[in-house]
């Protein structure tokens, strides 16, 4: 039985040059930040790292240089999304063969599958690449969401490591959650930040949650002090994540403002460039961002 992931994996965002290109100190410096502050592992080119917008080339040089950058201290974990089967096949062996932990898969968001489709993509994901295979559940992006029957079934195929939940339905996530209780090879992750208490308290044993890029000891916090039963502190990062969705909101669709927020705050603290892939726009100037940031770098002497 493998060894399951417990804990928060920040979804590490793509520090970029102004020319698109990968800043490779910069990631470094983030890195280390990360696991300074205790993380359980770190997941690239997930929503918040623009993965599939990203061309080839940076996507190639973030898995390579994550792995360097982690040196076996933390798991890597590599998102592998893309519009067809093949796609996600060859992405797969390339993080294997960069020496990653694992792949992360959203169905691919083209065209709609049904739900045996989707079955079978995660049977044949799960069996025809080496690495272990976890789950990601992100119709907001995808167009598709996975009911907690179907999810519970994908989870039961063989090469099937975790799941991570970012639909946002904490009912759904419950019921998962109950239904692999017995299964401790199997890790199952919250997503949405607010949402991660609650889920470590149904029986989730983790968060990729966004803001850890920013703020990991809010996360860590957070998931110590529910495995501790310690309500008080709970209740105080929670606090502080509610504050920190401020970042986020400043697109129609919040997924797509939450690595231009994200990396405008990481700028003001000196982690790194504030660019997106193009034609994406970053975030030029916004006060309640320098507010937060502002309070967080003093409360926590970053």
């Amino acid at each position: 039985m493998q060894k399951r992931i417990e804990g928060i994996v920040p979804p590490v965002v793509t520090p970029l040059k102004e020319n698109g290109t990968l800043d490779c100190n910069a990631l470094c410096k983030h890195h280390e930040y990360l696991i300074k502050n205790r993380v359980a592992g770190l997941f690239v080119l997930g929503t918040t790292g623009e993965g599939p917008a990203l061309p080839l080339k940076v996507r190639q040089d973030m898995i390579v240089k994550t792995v360097e950058n982690s040196n076996k201290r933390v798991p890597v974990l590599v998102g592998i999304s893309a519009d067809n089967l093949e796609d996600y096949l060859l992405m797969a062996d390339f993080a294997a063969k960069s020496g990653a932990d694992g792949v992360v898969a959203a169905p691919p968001c083209y065209l709609p599958l049904e739900e045996c489709e989707l079955l079978e993509f995660f049977r044949i994901l799960g069996s025809e690449q080496p690495l272990p295979l976890y789950v990601y559940n992100m119709p907001a992006m995808t167009k598709i969401e996975m009911s907690p029957e179907l999810v519970i079934e994908i989870l039961n195929l063989p090469g099937i490591a975790g799941y991570k939940d970012s639909a946002g339905n904490a009912a759904n996530f419950e019921k998962v959650a109950l239904a692999l209780k017995e299964r401790q090879d199997i890790s199952l992750f919250m997503g949405p930040d607010t949402l991660l208490g609650g889920a470590l308290r149904a029986g989730g044993c983790g968060g990729v949650n966004s803001g850890a890029n920013l703020a990991p000891q809010f996360y860590v916090g957070m998931y110590e002090a529910c495995k501790n039963n310690d309500t008080a502190a709970a209740e105080k990062y929670q606090q502080w994540i509610v504050d920190l969705q401020k970042v986020y909101q400043f697109r129609e669709n919040i997924c797509c403002g939450v690595a231009a927020g994200l990396k405008y705050a990481l700028s003001k603290l000196d982690f790194m460039e504030k660019y997106l892939t193009r034609p994406a726009r970053p975030i030029d100037s916004e006060a309640v961002i320098d507010d937060f940031v502002q309070r967080f770098s003093k409360e926590f002497q970053i």
